[in-house]
């Protein structure tokens, strides 16, 4: 929705979303500003900061929101000439943030989580602008836990976030992946859907799809299993594979597996919302995104929680999820090809539980995410403009 020279100008800037690095904390956000676009807010009145990374400024310019991207970049919990390295360019980052803050003077600031999002929430404290902080997580990272000491609101995906007034919204997922729209969510608007993603994404229709996904930086241990469970699971010609490599990995993690297993690696996701709805069971990473947006999609899932993710937050997320009974957990020290091949093929084979798992992760979906965090925004922001 950006304009080129000459055109009428953007209207005043009201909310600054702050967040990127990963898709993580730049997603949820995007659902928000859908929801206050939807409820009278314009698209121009909005305005992202992200990292440098060039994925964060395209999928922000693809949704049709303006981005600023920021040097600012994440702090080890060590002392290193790295880190100091890395706390010039978060104050730099704070520095860029005031400026932009300053002068373009937003009514609110929505803080994700992340080094981006703590450089904006640390600038908006010191422009008076408020914040409300968003956290994806079972458990809050540093960022938020630091903005949440000045937020005039915390929005929660799960009720364990310990935060200084939290309100359990869920997780805001976007519009594409939970499937509103035309077709609705009833079973055969769902049904209807799924056929209609296995189309675009050509899948064979006596297959059954496996998705899997590292987050959207990808996994290198994952990846691995996967190529060693592609090689087990060769003869079956009734299983199709689309693995998600991530951008930084690299073309060698790609295996065929045989012509008779239908396998295909992709560096990135560009369709999520059809890759999550063609899927009949979808191996991942259990990041608070992705784990929000298997439960908008209602899909089953075999989730690997990062072992090294902080406080946890990882395996929290997915001990949820496998206790609202919507997947089944693998600890990554347990993770080889072997057991992961097992594991596939066990649920494939039980289209009862599958179905059950399905229902069970539809379930856990809050309704109306968006709109609740856009509704602290407002409330936030003294009202839409």
């Amino acid at each position: 929705m950006s304009r080129p020279e000459g055109a009428a100008a953007r209207p005043p800037l009201w909310a600054v979303v702050a967040g990127g690095g990963t898709g993580g904390h730049l997603y949820p956000g995007l659902a928000v500003a859908e929801a206050l676009v939807d409820g009278g807010v314009s698209a121009g009145a909005i305005r992202f900061v992200v990292s440098r990374r060039p994925l964060d400024a395209g999928t922000v310019a693809a949704a049709g929101f303006a981005a600023t991207a920021i040097c600012a970049r994440g702090v080890q919990r060590r002392l290193t000439v790295a880190n100091l390295a890395a706390g010039a360019a978060l104050a730099r980052g704070v520095w860029q943030c005031w400026g932009l803050l300053r002068r373009s003077a937003p009514r609110v600031v929505l803080a994700q989580g992340g080094y981006v999002s703590a450089a904006c929430a640390l600038a908006a404290r010191l422009a008076g602008v408020p914040v409300v902080v968003l956290e994806a997580n079972a458990v809050a990272g540093a960022a938020n836990r630091l903005a949440a000491r000045w937020a005039v609101a915390c929005a929660a995906a799960f009720p364990s976030v310990a935060l200084a007034n939290v309100v359990v919204t869920g997780l805001p997922v976007r519009a594409a992946i939970a499937g509103r729209g035309p077709s609705g969510g009833d079973e055969a608007g769902c049904a209807d859907r799924r056929r209609r993603a296995r189309d675009r994404l050509g899948i064979d229709p006596g297959r059954r799809l496996v998705l899997v996904v590292g987050g959207s930086l990808g996994s290198a241990r994952l990846n691995a299993a996967v190529s060693d469970a592609c090689e087990r699971l060769s003869g079956r010609g009734d299983i199709a594979v689309r693995h998600v490599l991530g951008p930084a990995a690299a073309a060698s993690e790609a295996r065929s597996g045989s012509e008779a297993l239908g396998y295909e690696a992709v560096d990135y996701e560009e369709d999520m919302p059809s890759a999550l709805a063609a899927a009949d069971l979808v191996v991942s990473r259990a990041g608070g995104s992705v784990v929000a947006e298997l439960a908008a999609a209602g899909r089953a899932a075999l989730l690997v929680p990062l072992a090294q993710a902080t406080g946890g937050h990882q395996s929290a997320n997915a001990a949820a999820v496998a206790d609202a009974g919507g997947a089944v957990v693998v600890a990554e020290a347990e993770l080889d090809g072997e057991r992961l091949a097992a594991e596939i093929s066990a649920l494939l084979a039980d289209p009862e539980r599958l179905a059950a798992m399905e229902r069970a992760a539809a379930a856990s979906a809050p309704p109306q995410a968006a709109e609740r965090v856009a509704d602290l925004l407002r409330s936030a922001a003294g009202g839409t403009p």
